[in-house]
């Protein structure tokens, strides 16, 4: 039997807890940066310490593994998953379901995730997970015997590897003390006290033996041992200490490298918004003048730089198509044609994972700069559109990057004459402005005729990049001072609707104007290179062709009127967008889409002619408000009706409802949980398959009942047991009505007759007597503590292990 722990073990084995809660907060706090942080780990410690603590010293055995699974279901929405508790009672089944959940998952988010990551959702669990195990576990080695507690503060090494592991790329800043700079404090500071926690245990440990022997005088016997001990436990210091302050340096100066690096691409694409939905936010006045990045080249620069290429669109925005292996590492390049080698420097106004490229590399990029063996690991090509990425985090690029590239500076592609398929690649029944104005221009599908298109879309429309010309002018008057350009509101988005509107808008003006009319009378369609690129998609793609949006920057004097080129340094005045589009001969060729600026739109009645000299143009009524940031759409939302689409009256009584069924559900399993357990241990008990089990089981259930009840009797009982020639009739004396009971089960178990098969019922029978007695004494709160509580798990392990002490001693 293994012996009771001392309460120096117990004491020793909380300050051990605490040290590795604190050690845990500490390496896992620059992952999180939230007060609740110390809130869970505290109540992970304490818990987790808690359950085993009483599991070891009312002698639960394996039902502790069981509380300590129920402790973590209870404490895992409140610790782990606290925003789900602003729901109400609501929130909880679906705060528990989300952070069960996480216990698997939660680790691929943590890594996905930008930090610090705070509360967001079920992030939490991965650290009360690994909290909650490391203390239970370090305090179930250290309540055991000697050889098991010196490997009870391993688990500080495990906690502090998660903030490690799991935590941002860049290391804390260096410490100056005097003369002597300290690379990487806050990280050296962890690691060392992690190793001094472990070698102070380790040496503590290694002396328990000796300390126990020196109480019980057996010095001489211990001291070969405790010395042996003490000088692994020794050494193991010096170790620690040595490497901490030698080699944690040397490792802090080198590029670090953790599984965050090693971010999957393919889940970074996905979490971004869509480019083209944030395109008017480089011509708002902090954006329109800030430089993006400076292009440099001793050579011939590229006519183009693409940012994103986009070739999915769901009807709101347009995304790129990613998948598995859409991303994926560029080792080398290839040959391409007219090559040059530029030189590219990411400043401030710039940040994101679109690398400015060509459409061929003839290298990968050679990253400079601080971040450049990161930038180095994280860059990824989309070999299908030619698109490149770097993620050496989420938030990709950012200023002080740059790199250098040989890539192709041949001038653009040409359109071939035939489509990539005689039908078209979109449904023209759900898009009918989009087929009404393609008839009206009796265009053949061809190349010739879709650039024909494309062009006469971009005479006939009118730049504008806002709704309100208040506030964000800077682009207005640049375009003013050069072209004459008027402001003519305009509203953001890029979504099926909005191109419905553009079509809408040009389909009726050239109704209004006539046949005849000119191309000044035909301009009606408002909007910038968000709104036309995505039409010009539509229009290539119901021709037959492939096409794709691109966001970038043109290059040398490559500009179009309304967005120009830039020579060295871009700012968001150059972001553009155009389309690429591909026939049947595979090549995908780039085509502008803006619109013009020179010639103001005027607004007609049927038949009406424009006037030959015109003047102030009509301003669109539209109200003047900025669409949000992302959102893809500046289209009205149409207002939800009432009617039968509702729910019903009834619904909330019904989910209230069930949720109160949900919640009364999981409080009864917490509440019956330890009755039912008991019960059907005595049902087991009872249905034993031999005579003599079940009349050990009737004795067993006799000293449970006292053990719960708390009585003197069983008190006396363990003090007995301390005697190893103790019998179970000096037990069964001890308690009333034990001494017949205690008799009978002798002579079951020892009897050479054998036990007679109603001996069994007799002895439950007396102990259904006596327990009954036992419970009539007792008041009704007496009798309820006495069915939850947890120490009859103890007493029938003492039972059994007095037997085999007495078998032992009667052989000897």
């Amino acid at each position: 039997m293994r012996a009771r722990a001392t309460p120096a073990q117990i004491v020793w084995s909380g300050v051990l807890a605490v040290a590795i809660g604190i050690l845990a907060a500490g390496a896992a706090w620059p992952i999180y940066r939230s007060e609740h942080l110390w809130l869970l780990i505290a109540g992970a410690t304490g818990a987790a310490y808690g359950v085993v603590l009483a599991g070891r010293l009312w002698r639960w055995g394996s039902f502790t593994a069981g509380a300590l699974l129920l402790g973590f279901v209870v404490l895992l929405v409140p610790l782990a998953v606290p925003d789900a508790l602003l729901s109400g009672a609501a929130g909880i089944p679906r705060g528990l379901g989300d952070g069960l959940a996480a216990v698997a998952l939660g680790w691929k988010q943590v890594l996905t995730l930008t930090l610090p990551l705070g509360t967001y959702q079920a992030v939490l669990v991965p650290v009360f997970v690994l909290v909650y195990a490391s203390v239970a576990a370090s305090t179930w080695l250290a309540l055991r015997d000697a050889k098991s507690a010196v490997w009870a503060a391993l688990p500080a090494a495990a906690v502090v590897g998660y903030g490690t592991v799991f935590g941002p790329a860049e290391l804390s800043e260096p410490l100056l003390l005097g003369s002597v700079t300290v690379t990487a404090p806050r990280e050296l500071a962890v690691w060392i006290a992690a190793g001094i926690v472990i070698a102070c245990w380790i040496s503590w440990t290694s002396g328990a033996a000796r300390r126990a022997a020196l109480r019980l005088g057996r010095e001489s016997r211990a001291r070969r041992r405790s010395v042996t001990r003490g000088a692994i436990g020794a050494g193991i210091v010096v170790l620690a200490l040595s490497a901490a302050a030698v080699l944690a340096p040397a490792a802090a100066t080198t590029p670090r490298s953790v599984p965050r690096d090693r971010i999957d691409p393919v889940v970074v694409v996905r979490e971004q918004t869509s480019p083209l939905a944030s395109y008017r936010v480089w011509k708002r006045d902090a954006a329109f003048e800030a430089p993006l990045f400076t292009v440099s080249s001793a050579g011939k620069l590229p006519g183009r730089l693409r940012l994103a290429v986009l070739d999915h669109s769901n009807g709101i925005d347009f995304t790129v198509s990613v998948g598995p292996g859409t991303f994926t590492r560029y080792p080398s390049g290839g040959t391409v044609a007219d090559p040059t080698q530029i030189r590219v420097e990411i400043a401030a106004g710039y940040s994101g994972i679109w690398v400015p490229l060509t459409t061929e590399l003839a290298a990968t990029p050679r990253f400079a700069g601080p971040r450049a063996a990161e930038l180095s690991d994280g860059f990824y090509l989309d070999r299908d559109t030619g698109a490149g990425i770097a993620v050496p985090t989420a938030a990709g690029l950012r200023s002080g990057d740059e790199y250098t590239v040989e890539l192709s500076a041949a001038p653009d592609a040409q359109l071939g004459g035939a489509p990539a398929r005689a039908t078209p690649d979109l449904d023209l029944s759900e898009l009918p402005q989009l087929d009404r104005w393609l008839g009206q221009q009796s265009l053949p599908s061809s190349g010739e005729g879709l650039e024909t298109a494309i062009e006469r879309l971009r005479e006939r429309g009118y730049l504008s990049h806002a709704l309100s010309d208040q506030n964000e002018r800077l682009w207005l008057d640049e375009l003013a001072a050069e072209y004459g350009t008027r402001f003519v509101a305009s509203s953001g988005g890029h979504s099926t609707a909005r191109t419905e509107e553009l079509f809408t808008q040009l389909n009726e003006q050239q109704e209004a104007a006539g046949a005849d009319a000119d191309d000044a009378a035909l301009v009606s369609g408002i909007g910038d290179d968000e709104q036309f690129a995505a039409a010009a998609v539509q229009v290539a793609r119901a021709m037959g062709f492939d096409a794709r949006v691109v966001l970038g920057v043109r290059m040398g004097e490559a500009g179009v009127p309304g967005v120009p080129a830039c020579e060295q340094s871009c700012t968001g005045a150059n972001v553009a967008a155009w389309i690429e589009a591909r026939g049947a001969d595979g090549v995908w060729a780039p085509i502008d889409v803006t619109p013009q600026v020179a010639t103001p739109p005027v607004a007609l009645d049927s038949g009406e002619r424009l006037p030959e000299h015109a003047t102030v143009p009509e301003e669109l009524d539209a109200p003047e408000s900025d669409p949000e940031f992302g959102s893809g759409a500046g289209d009205s939302v149409p207002s939800q009706t009432t009617g039968d689409t509702e729910p019903s009256s009834w619904w909330p009584i019904v989910r209230w409802a069930g949720l109160g069924i949900v919640a009364l559900v999981l409080l009864a399993v917490l509440v019956l949980f330890i009755p039912v357990v008991k019960r059907v241990r005595s049902r087991s008990r009872r249905g034993s398959g031999t005579v003599e089990t079940r009349v050990l089981g009737a004795w067993e259930e006799l000293l449970d009942a006292h053990a719960d009840a708390g009585t003197p009797e069983i008190r006396a009982v363990r003090a007995a047991r301390s005697t190893p020639t103790a019998s179970r009739r000096d037990l069964g004396a001890l308690i009333p009505g034990g001494l017949r009971i205690a008799a009978e089960v002798d002579h079951a178990v020892f009897s050479g007759e054998g036990a007679d098969p109603d001996a069994a019922d007799r002895v439950w029978a007396s102990v259904d007597a006596e327990l009954a007695g036992l419970r009539a004494g007792r008041s009704r709160w007496a009798r309820l503590a006495a069915r939850y509580s947890l120490a009859s798990f103890g007493i029938a392990r003492l039972a059994r292990a007095g037997q085999r002490q007495r078998a032992e001693t009667e052989s000897r």
